[in-house]
């Protein structure tokens, strides 16, 4: 009867058992953490190489997928928006003629401040726009880097760890080895008759219980994703997304909304950007090919820079290549062709200065002329 009593009393350690919310959520911070990492100490056997190949980038073909969609969103929402306030200028313009001869004065103010006001918009939107495009390519490129990396750690990080393995037990051995001969030298050194096999020797683990330590695969992937982005990341604005067909079809679709058929130009891509990703130095054109010198009185629908790239300074006697769109202080680059030790045809020639831009610069008679508009606005 006792027994059956004691058997049916509550235990003493149910209650420890219970979870109490407190408990169970320091258990799961707990189940979050991992362990510290530690290296390999084997190279990769048959089923880690099989499980290695059969590895593959989860999510990459949605990224790419999403990209994709990100890309024709954000250019058509720039075209649109810009063709939105190019059909309302279009408005303003018809309103202006009567505005002209004296009709329909009593909203004008308010129209002008809406133009303002819709024009700064669409600005700053079109720039967020061109921000966002930049870090689709960017997404686009890093899911590339992914996939790129992933098949050369397939193709790589077991013959590499193999190596690393043998290399490390071929030094382990050579010092075994050499601690045996010294510590043999000393005995006989000492007279001791002490066998020699009988003392500890280090093997393959040395006797401070140190452990081979490999370089394990994700640190491979790890390293190869950085250096990768870094090589990446240290290109020119030019590089990265001027050579991108996406990047290329938005500033030509946005500027086709922008200016329409009757418009100028789009500048050639190598003048979209310099190191900082503003408009670069010395550009002066808007157009590609041979121009006549009404062309510059397109200078409203330009950005026009009037620091030269070579001095950076503002420009005081600004000559501009006729070869390329690019403008330069006349004695900097003067000075540059008569030093320079490269003749073409017997001429002194250099190479245009500005990055990217490779045309070849001969004499400045021939081939550098001042433009009036931008001489007009350094007199400014």
């Amino acid at each position: 009867m006792a027994s059956r009593h004691r058997t049916t009393r509550p235990s003493a350690s149910r209650p420890s058992g219970v979870s109490t919310p407190a408990r169970t959520a320091g258990s799961n911070r707990s189940a979050d953490v991992l362990p510290p990492y530690k290296k390999p100490s084997h190279p990769l056997d048959t089923e880690a190489t099989r499980a290695l190949r059969e590895l593959q980038g989860r999510n990459i073909n949605d990224i790419k997928r999403h990209n994709k969609q990100a890309t024709e969103h954000v250019t058509s929402t720039a075209a649109n928006i810009n063709d939105m306030l190019r059909d309302h200028a279009g408005y303003i313009e018809r309103r202006q003629k009567k505005w002209d001869v004296g009709k329909s004065l009593d909203d004008k103010d308010e129209e002008e401040i809406i133009m303002a006001e819709l024009q700064t918009n669409v600005d700053g939107a079109t720039t967020k726009l061109e921000e966002s495009m930049r870090a689709v390519i960017d997404s686009g490129v890093a899911a590339q880097r992914i996939e790129e990396a992933l098949e050369w750690l397939r193709n790589t990080a077991p013959g590499r760890s193999a190596d690393e393995y043998r290399t490390q037990m071929t030094q382990r051995e050579t010092q075994r080895h050499t601690q045996t001969q010294a510590a043999s030298q000393r005995a006989q050194n000492e007279g001791d008759d002490e066998d020699m096999d009988d003392r500890p020797t280090p093997g393959p683990t040395p006797l401070d219980g140190s452990r081979v330590a490999l370089t394990g695969a994700s640190e491979l992937f790890a390293d190869r994703m950085q250096r990768d982005k870094d090589a990446y990341t240290s290109l020119s604005y030019t590089a990265r997304y001027a050579r991108n067909n996406d990047y290329r079809e938005f500033k030509r679709t946005v500027h086709d909304a922008k200016y329409g058929d009757e418009g100028p130009t789009l500048g050639h891509e190598d003048t979209w950007f310099n190191e900082s990703g503003s408009p670069a130095p010395g550009i002066t054109d808007t157009r590609r090919g041979d121009l006549d010198d009404d062309d510059d009185i397109v200078v409203d629908k330009a950005t026009i820079s009037t620091r030269c790239p070579i001095t950076y300074q503002q420009f005081k006697d600004p000559y501009t290549s006729t070869k390329c769109p690019h403008t330069f202080e006349k004695n900097a680059v003067l000075d540059m062709i008569r030093s320079g030790g490269h003749r073409v045809d017997g001429q002194r020639a250099i190479e245009c200065p500005v990055n990217g831009c490779s045309q070849v610069s001969l004499s400045p008679a021939r081939q550098y002329s001042q433009r009036p508009i931008l001489t007009l606005l350094v007199s400014c």
